[in-house]
């Protein structure tokens, strides 16, 4: 799918902002989705409340910002990696007193650091890094029920590529995934599409949408 895009004029109404905070931890497990948002979510069981709260899962600098699979099971973490959290603007408050807290994730222990707000990146182009899906259904059918699902929210799509599929463990049962990269999005759908996500399993890393970096040139496209 890649078809021609017109121009919109943005008018920033996100309801969701993300939430980093610096962490020291130096190996995780790929797999760590479930048992990263059990740990965070036992202390925080409000994050639970509203479906759009989400966690990042955390990513190597070698990984390709999560588009691309490391051949190494365990990831290898840096001082710059952050665990993010997207949440309610109206819950920035309450979702800094993980800092100074410390979490233990497959046998490997996170201790929580300061914490800063991100707002959204006026990006073109977005990568979602797992989306939950039906192993059975052929790549065409999910870009189709992508595109139908974000139109039904407003957002607008002509460009979508599929990355590799994955399976994530949750709650002990493999789910089947696959990473979507949709570009050349206007100003304001870019933002809509990062406010809204896509799909289920938001707490669990998936459906949530961040800029890939490799692919985007932001300069130009504020002033378009």
């Amino acid at each position: 799918m890649w078809e021609e895009e017109e121009k919109v004029q943005l008018k920033d109404m996100s309801k969701m902002i993300d939430i980093a905070f610096r962490i020291e931890c130096r190996t995780l497990p790929y797999d760590h989705a479930y048992d990263l948002s059990q740990a965070i979510t036992n202390n925080m069981p409000w994050l639970l409340e509203d479906k759009l709260t989400g966690i990042h899962t955390l990513h190597g600098p070698e990984s390709g910002n999560g588009w691309v699979r490391s051949e190494n099971e365990q990831i290898f973490l840096s001082k710059r990696t952050r665990l993010v959290l997207r949440i309610p603007r109206t819950n920035i408050d309450k979702a800094k007193k993980l800092e100074s807290t410390s979490l233990d994730v497959l046998g490997s222990s996170i201790k929580i650091g300061k914490s800063n707000i991100k707002s959204f990146l006026i990006v073109r182009d977005l990568i979602c890094r797992f989306v939950l899906c039906d192993e059975n259904e052929t790549e065409e059918d999910f870009l189709l029920g992508v595109k139908k699902e974000l139109f039904s929210k407003g957002v607008l799509i002509k460009k979508a590529i599929c990355g590799k599929a994955k399976s994530l463990t949750i709650n002990g049962k493999n789910r089947f995934t696959r990473s979507l990269m949709i570009a050349d999005l206007s100003k304001e759908n870019s933002l809509l599409l990062q406010d809204s996500g896509l799909g289920d399993g938001r707490i669990f890393g998936c459906g949530i949408f961040l800029p890939h970096k490799s692919v985007d040139a932001v300069s130009g496209f504020k002033e378009d």
